[in-house]
């Protein structure tokens, strides 16, 4: 049991550490501390002194490592981001009981899956408040502006779907009234999203030349047109979403002059982590207590 609280208590403070690095120090966690958390997962898992438990745990965090490795690489995700997550993975395999709920059947998930699907929930919920004023303060038009017929359309079809979802599981799973809260504000968060999509978007990007580029950023080609994108790669042959040190040192051997939309703005990831993982860790997995299951 002192182990148990070891590692949660573990949990909680590396999630934290690394959201404050992710707020404070611009998105940029120190390689050091990140691969320290790798080491001291590693160990705690050692301690579990079971063959059987140390090949689940080391198994489950290459597994996250690899998916999260091609989601980084498709510039979904930040490898610090991947790093934690991984981390995490050998702090706590399997989830054993939340705190809070003890007697909701977590069914032996993989910890750091229910902490995924929880941190999705909560970006969903961070997004608009994080982007709608970020939007406001940065753009130059008032953000209605931006809003297209399609995008209406899109949010009330999304919204739709969700009050169905809500309404199903309402009449044949029995109210659950705080599961249908966190669904009722995720619609709101979701509308909100959708229809809002354009200058979102645009709040999270700034105009920048080579010289302002660095490792791991993220260039927004959905905002360049096709020709602009198929000159530059004419240009520099390793071009691509995720901006990598050849990739810069080609670009500026090339004299790239032109300046990149790069989502220099976009919302710290680990605080969306830290606080699902906390929600794990007391409730554990949204959707089983959504469902009641």
């Amino acid at each position: 049991m002192q182990l148990y609280l070891l590692r949660i208590f573990s949990i909680i403070a590396i999630a934290l550490v690394y959201m404050l690095f992710d707020v404070f120090n611009r998105r940029n966690v120190p390689s050091v501390f990140a691969y320290a958390t790798l080491a001291y997962g590693f160990v705690l898992t050692i301690l579990y002194f079971n063959p059987m438990a140390i090949t689940i745990s080391v198994a489950t965090a290459l597994i996250v490592l690899g998916l999260g490795y091609i989601v980084y690489r498709i510039g979904q995700l930040g490898f610090a981001d991947v790093i934690e997550l991984t981390a995490i993975s050998l702090i706590l395999p399997v989830m054993q009981f939340p705190l809070l709920l003890s007697a909701v059947n977590q069914f032996h998930l993989p910890f750091v899956l229910s902490l995924a699907i929880n941190t999705g929930i909560v970006a969903i919920i961070l997004v608009p408040i994080y982007y709608i004023p970020l939007s406001l303060r940065k753009l130059k038009k008032p953000i209605g502006t931006f809003v297209t017929k399609k995008n209406v359309l899109m949010a009330v079809l999304l919204a739709a779907a969700y009050a169905v979802f809500i309404i199903f599981i309402s009449s044949f799973i029995g109210a659950n009234y705080i599961g249908i809260s966190i669904l009722a504000i995720m619609l709101v968060s979701s509308f909100f999203v959708m229809l809002f999509s354009v200058p979102i978007t645009h709040s999270m990007v700034e105009y920048v030349g080579v010289n302002r580029f660095e490792e791991g950023d993220i260039i927004a080609t959905n905002l360049m047109d096709k020709r602009s994108i198929d000159s530059i790669k004419r240009k520099v042959s390793g071009f691509s979403r995720l901006v990598s040190i050849g990739m810069i040192s080609s670009m500026k051997r090339k004299r790239i002059k032109e300046k990149f939309p790069v989502y220099k703005n976009a919302m710290p990831f680990a605080l969306a982590i830290f606080i699902a993982a906390v929600l794990t860790l007391l409730l554990g997995n949204l959707i089983l207590f959504i469902l009641g299951i």
